[in-house]
């Protein structure tokens, strides 16, 4: 019997054993697609939200643990000095069905983690809101540019604006650029 792709991602973070690390520094939960079964793409997305503790001096500590895990080859480090965060990518971690990314996103501010959106999602979505937002995701991804906060567009346009269809996502885009 195959896995989802969910179970896939669940058994990859298992693998890697970062969970239990990640949640002795702050609250730490798995977000976004893998949270939200609507996985398109190998990608894990873990936040953290930080009490007490900066997150450059959590991402130091952190990174040579993770960097000593078998199948852990090199970490992307991003800075987010506008956001108090910082991000660690782990590019493919081999998983049965194929390479997975996993960014861990570290934060001492909660309203730049994913926790509420995936929540409300996870409370709201409908049978329809998915499978718009899978067909959706899945265009995009084929054209290789599901990225930079894409998803959580769709979300949002499938969530609060009613879209259903590529079309209406093609044509609800240039709304977002006027709107920011």
């Amino acid at each position: 019997m195959s896995l989802s792709l969910k179970d896939e991602a669940h058994q990859v973070v298992e693998d890697l054993d970062v969970m239990a690390l990640l949640r002795a520094y702050g609250h730490a939960e798995i977000v976004g697609s893998v949270a939200l079964d609507l996985i398109v793409k190998r990608d894990i997305d873990i936040h953290v939200h930080l009490l007490l503790q900066d997150p450059y001096a959590m991402a130091g500590e952190v990174l040579p643990v993770l960097l000593d895990k078998k199948w852990v080859r090199n970490i992307r480090v991003d800075k987010y000095s506008s956001k108090s965060a910082v991000k660690l990518a782990i590019d493919a971690y081999p998983g049965p069905t194929g390479p997975w990314n996993i960014d861990i996103w570290i934060t001492s501010d909660v309203s730049t983690t994913g926790f509420e959106v995936t929540n409300i999602l996870l409370e709201s979505l409908t049978a329809e809101q998915r499978s718009a937002i899978l067909e959706i995701k899945e265009y995009y991804h084929n054209l290789g540019v599901l990225r930079n906060g894409l998803s959580l567009r769709i979300y949002d346009a499938v969530y609060k604006n009613g879209v259903r269809s590529i079309e209406e996502f093609k044509a609800y885009l240039p709304t977002l650029s006027r709107a920011t």
